[in-house]
């Protein structure tokens, strides 16, 4: 199989998504905040190639206004203001980027540098290809070390504890090193460049975290491939990224709400009562449970002044019960019954707590857990009171 980083962030995202796009090949328009993305990394390409010279700062504006306009006139659905808005904050991160960081000042080996590399599963004896493009490799000629430079323009600075476990740069490095071998002894510096920030994070990662990063990438092909096996079963993740997803009109989690139903189903006309009954009745059920509150506390409040347990009414009556719940100490609990051989026997697995230690348990034992792991789907039905659905409807029919 061949993957990539954005291939493999896709799948854990959304399946359905990576499904559509890695294996159906299916093409989705970019959206402005992509194409804004890729217009800023385009200028700062520009910005380090001397041919002979570097560029000035105006010609690096002038380079990015350009490829902005040219792109961002194929967005119909935006208005010009928020596209002119965007072209000046570009404007201004590339200002901000060259006052900091004078191209002259570095040296840049390689821009938009394309790697591809042999991944073998000891598991299976297959043979895997990890490809991607990292935005710019510095080498330091004092001390011959590498520095791998990825431009974000994302709102969002993360910790350094988070970038210190990306797997984006751990996947950059482990290309890297499988390109050029002879880097593998030499110190690579790997850094993130937030340009609405002005900041850089840098990390670094050691011998037994490419090997981790190795396996990662394995694993999550097995997955794929298993899902692929089981009659291409990708289920969809919703979340907020949908409202950024070109694959909404085919998604069974959004596809009606842009119409075209089979022939033989029920049509939009049969749906729209039951659909409006069922938050009728969903909303009916909450103000009861609302009011039911409220007399609840109106007559404890009446037993509790009267000093009763019981009140009567014309309709029957109410009693009061006191329900007494037991809790341990189970640190206590485990001091007193271990000597005894006992304290196993009262454990049970916790599933969530499992969940949150695995990523932090030897390689082996996770493998051990993980082929003990099944999966059950589980059907329910969540309600959402309409909000800006409607906006987001027309929008996307654009």
């Amino acid at each position: 199989m061949r993957i990539s980083y954005s291939s493999l962030d896709t799948y854990k995202t959304c399946p359905l998504k990576f499904k559509f796009q890695q294996l159906d090949k299916i093409r989705t328009p970019k959206n402005i905040e992509m194409i804004f993305g890729s217009a800023v990394h385009s200028a700062l390409k520009y910005m380090f190639e001397r041919t002979p010279l570097y560029p000035t700062l105006d010609e690096v504006i002038d380079f990015f206004r350009n490829k902005w306009d040219e792109q961002a006139a194929a967005i119909g659905d935006k208005p010009e203001n928020e596209k002119d808005a965007l072209r000046e904050q570009g404007i201004a991160l590339l200002k901000n980027f060259y006052k900091k960081n004078q191209p002259w000042n570095f040296n840049a080996v390689e821009l938009e540098s394309f790697f591809s590399a042999e991944l073998e599963d000891p598991k299976t004896g297959e043979k895997h290809v990890l490809t991607g493009i990292m935005d710019r490799i510095d080498k330091n000629q004092d001390d011959d070390s590498y520095e791998i430079i990825d431009y974000k323009t994302a709102k969002k600075m993360p910790s350094q504890s988070v970038v210190d476990s990306d797997l984006q740069m751990s996947i950059y490095h482990l290309g890297i090193v499988k390109r050029w071998p002879h880097l593998a002894s030499r110190e690579i510096k790997l850094s993130l460049y937030f340009l609405k920030h002005g900041e850089k994070i840098s990390t670094v990662r050691s011998k037994k975290q490419l090997e981790e990063t190795a396996e990662t990438v394995l694993e999550a092909i097995r997955e794929i491939e298993g899902r692929m096996a089981d009659n291409y079963d990708f289920p969809p993740h919703p979340s907020a990224l949908c409202d950024w997803c070109g694959c909404r009109k085919m998604c069974p989690m959004w596809k009606h709400l842009y119409g075209g139903q089979p022939a033989d189903s029920l049509n939009q006309k049969d749906i729209e009562p039951i659909i409006k009954e069922y938050f009728e009745i969903k909303e009916q059920n909450s103000k009861n449970k609302e009011r039911m509150d409220e007399l609840k506390t109106a007559i404890l409040s009446f037993m509790d002044g009267q000093k009763v347990e019981r009140v009567f009414g014309g309709e029957g009556y109410i009693t009061r019960t006191v329900r007494e719940s037991t809790s341990y100490d189970m640190a206590k609990v485990e001091e007193a019954l271990k000597p005894a051989g006992k304290w196993e026997g009262i454990l049970s697995a916790d599933e969530k707590k499992l969940e949150k230690i695995l990523a932090s348990l030897p390689r082996d034992i996770q493998e051990n857990i993980l082929e003990a792991r099944s999966i059950k789907r589980i059907l329910t039905l969540t309600a959402s009171k309409k909000t800006a659905l409607k906006k987001k409807a027309e929008t996307n029919k654009e």
